[in-house]
């Protein structure tokens, strides 16, 4: 097998450009070799970018794009009383970053979009998809090429404060240049927080819905943000999936429909991190993780109609969620699905199942239009647990790219060097009956200290990676990579309530926070 790692990162001495480094065979443990271009004047929390989705153009098997919630225009943290930094996100800052190669990965193109006209800001959580472009007679065709789309967060001082809406753009020309958002939430509710999109295009010429664009998210209603939300602190926000759905190539999106029940209590727990599929003959899935009979469980709702109307929620599988955070580290972690659905219909869910002092990646298969379900360990890393897996598609090749990291007992403190993670993968050639041994693909470990929130009270690398198949049978996984980075003494006694908040540019090194974008290129 082939492959190839391109290393995403940013110079601030060279303003938005990107920087690509590469290294021979990496799936050569002995003998690798990295050539590594690290920020030269970069620091907190310009250097820190993470959650990288990813596409590859079906006509254009060189053309691949990923993303990032991007700092690289926030302003320097700010010393507060006291001497200590204060790093909240500023109003008005653009963070969606958007990567483009129209080269295999040999060269990036960066830019972070600005909404400004529009009178939103781009606030991540970035989403990626290629679909067909329209042909100009109210259908849709690859006659004329694809068309990209970026959907993320977007912030609206006019919707509510601290509220989000969700807004995609769109591209004709592989990324180069991309259209103004078009909002496809709702603004009748100023108190609702829209979270954790994800999106989808139907991209198969004998699909009915054939280029429709879907969009789904969690609706949040009521008061937020809260201390906590969701899963991750039980706030008990009523907590609906929703979809919306494009029919004119992203010009316009419908009244958002609920798919799922709303409640969230302490026996009934929330709905997140949605995953959208569509099978060949249009038919469209939501997945996202739930509760069935007070279990944790990845669940599904379907539609027959393009999106119109959706059936009951169905068990895909029960499932052991990873704890938010791991043993022997602060950042938070979840165990969302992901998907992806081949050329026949069969639908591939994955996510991060944890037992035991230990996660694997697990893999639910039907080929039934999900009546049934197969469950699998598709993934393990002895001593390690993985975490944030995504799975990629292509003829009887399936794909899962996710990260490991050391497994530690229950109780062991955060701190620098005590825990690492990496980045794998492992690959099935029979459409998903049997995968190979995980194969470490990052050439050198990541320390989850180094990366941190703009609060500084806690490690945080993001909420997912992204994998795809490319049309000449190639895969792309993307991850937050900390190598590069840092930690700092001052910022760790902080966290552990043994010092006070620092001022990190006199008490912390020069790298400290630093995440990078890495995007491994793997051809079998």
């Amino acid at each position: 097998m082939r492959s190839q790692i391109l290393r995403i990162v940013f110079s601030a001495a060279a303003g938005l450009s990107m920087f690509l480094t590469a290294a021979a065979n990496p799936l050569q443990s002995a003998g690798t070799t990295e050539t590594v271009v690290s920020p030269t004047a970069d620091h907190f929390p310009q250097n820190k970018q993470n959650e990288s989705p990813m596409a590859v153009n079906p006509l254009d098997a060189n053309n691949a794009i990923s993303g990032a919630n991007d700092e690289k225009l926030e302003p320097d943290c700010t010393p507060a009383t006291g001497g200590s930094s204060s790093c909240p996100f500023a109003p008005g800052v653009n963070t969606s970053g958007v990567y483009v190669t129209q080269d295999g990965g040999s060269t990036w193109s960066q830019q972070i979009l600005d909404w400004s006209s529009a009178n939103l800001t781009s606030d991540g959580d970035p989403v990626v998809a290629f679909g067909p472009k329209p042909d100009g007679k109210g259908g849709f065709s690859y006659d004329n090429g694809a068309r990209a789309y970026f959907g993320s967060l977007a912030g609206s001082s006019d919707f509510g404060p601290n509220q989000e809406l969700l807004a995609v753009s769109s591209s004709d020309d592989k990324g180069t240049t991309w259209s103004g958002p078009v909002v496809a939430t709702t603004r009748q509710n100023p108190v609702n927080f829209n979270d954790k999109i994800s999106l989808w295009v139907d991209n198969n010429p004998d699909s009915p819905h054939f280029g429709t664009v879907y969009v789904a998210w969690t609706l949040f209603t009521g008061n937020f943000p809260g201390p906590s939300y969701g899963r991750e602190g039980n706030s008990y926000l009523p907590e609906p999936i929703m979809l919306s759905r494009s029919t004119d190539g992203g010009k316009t999106f419908s009244k958002p429909v609920k798919l799922t029940p709303s409640h969230n209590n302490g026996s009934v727990g929330g709905r997140q991190g949605s995953a959208i599929r569509t099978t060949p003959n249009g038919d469209v899935y939501v997945f996202y993780d739930g509760a069935w009979k007070k279990q944790s469980a990845i669940l599904a709702v379907r539609s027959t109609d393009g999106g119109a109307h959706f059936g009951r929620p169905f068990l895909v599988s029960l499932k052991n969620d990873v704890p938010s955070p791991f043993p022997g580290a602060s950042f938070r972690t979840d165990s969302f699905p992901l998907a992806d659905v081949d050329a026949s219909g069969n639908l591939y869910i994955t996510w991060a199942d944890y037992k035991d002092g230990h996660s694997v990646v697990k893999l639910a298969r039907s080929t039934d239009a999900g009546r049934t379900w197969t469950v699998s360990i598709a993934g393990n890393v002895p001593g390690r647990s993985a975490f944030y897996p995504a799975v990629a598609v292509s003829g009887s090749n399936v794909f899962i790219g996710f990260n490991a990291i050391d497994d530690m007992p229950t109780g062991t403190a955060p701190g620098a060097n005590v825990v690492s993670y990496d980045a794998y993968y492992v690959l099935s050639t029979d459409g998903g009956g049997g995968f190979g041994a995980a194969v470490k693909i990052s050439a050198a470990p990541s320390d989850p200290d180094v990366a941190s929130a703009n609060s500084l009270g806690s490690q945080f690398i993001g909420d997912y990676n992204g994998a795809a198949a490319g049309p000449d049978g190639s895969f792309w996984f993307s991850w937050t990579d900390t190598r590069d980075g840092a930690p700092c003494d001052a910022v760790d006694a902080y966290r552990a309530q043994t010092g006070p908040k620092p001022n990190i540019y006199d008490d912390c090194p020069a790298g400290f926070g630093n995440s990078d974008i890495v995007v491994a290129h793997v051809t079998p």
